[in-house]
């Protein structure tokens, strides 16, 4: 994240900010993705289902639902058209009970279908992520659902729940280093500090107009442009969807 200089910023960091870097490789929030992601980690792919047997993972689930997620994960994948034909409540709960299991044994991945099935609970805001899941489950082309989920969980910033307190204040500390030779250092890590994430719908607006800034500046690569271009037209189908969500009938 560019601070001061009078340079953009991730809007995943300001909401007020809808233009992206373009070049933020020395940005502290991703050289700590980089360094954590995965590490120490035992991914377990095989034997799903036995894995959730001895955890007891099944134990809270109806019959029906149990029999529907042991069909699902009998070949420890979960296909499109399989996503595609489970609701966001039931890819929820099934979300739950893995990542509960996840938790226990060390890590557990799908190996087919994780962009939609670990988008689902993204971040605390229920509306989005359902309307996420509804936008993602439309894309067939399994590399262009990865790229754009993994472009999107980087704009959401700390809003993202695969961050916890520990991984924030961390973060919070290693920006703090970095300007502490600054004027006013704590000025420039207002911005930073900002970061909470209380209108989606203006986010979504925000990062769809950013992402058609960018498929139209040809200063960036043809391939970026088309690249751009796809993730515009995915924020705007994630739009009609949050639209839709928002103005559905909430029952207690």
């Amino acid at each position: 994240m560019q601070i001061g200089n009078n340079q953009t910023q991730s809007y995943g960091y300001n909401q007020n900010v809808n233009v992206a870097n373009k070049n933020d490789s020395s940005n502290s929030f991703n050289n700590y993705l980089e360094k954590e992601d995965l590490k120490n980690i035992k991914i377990i792919n095989k034997n799903l289902i036995s894995v959730l047997e001895e955890n007891n993972a099944f134990s809270s689930l109806s019959k029906e639902e149990e029999t529907l997620f042991r069909y699902v994960l009998e070949d420890d994948k979960i296909s499109n058209d399989e996503i595609k034909n489970l609701t966001y409540e039931q890819i929820n709960k099934l979300n739950n009970i893995v990542n509960s299991v996840s938790q226990k044994v060390g890590g557990v991945a799908l190996v087919n279908g994780i962009e939609t099935f670990s988008m689902s609970n993204i971040t605390n805001n229920s509306d989005f992520n359902k309307a996420l899941f509804d936008t993602l489950k439309t894309i067939d082309n399994d590399t262009y659902k990865l790229v754009f989920s993994l472009d999107l969980g980087g704009k959401l910033g700390y809003n993202n729940t695969s961050f916890n307190k520990v991984d924030i204040e961390q973060l919070k500390a290693l920006e703090k280093e970095k300007y502490k030779d600054f004027e006013n250092p704590q000025k420039l890590m207002t911005d930073y500090n900002n970061w909470q994430i209380n209108d989606y719908g203006g986010f979504i607006k925000n990062l769809k107009n950013e992402y058609k800034l960018l498929s139209e500046d040809t200063i960036i690569s043809s391939e970026s442009r088309v690249l751009y271009k796809r993730y515009s037209q995915y924020m705007s189908d994630l739009e009609t969807n949050y639209n839709k969500v928002i103005n559905e009938p909430k029952y207690a």
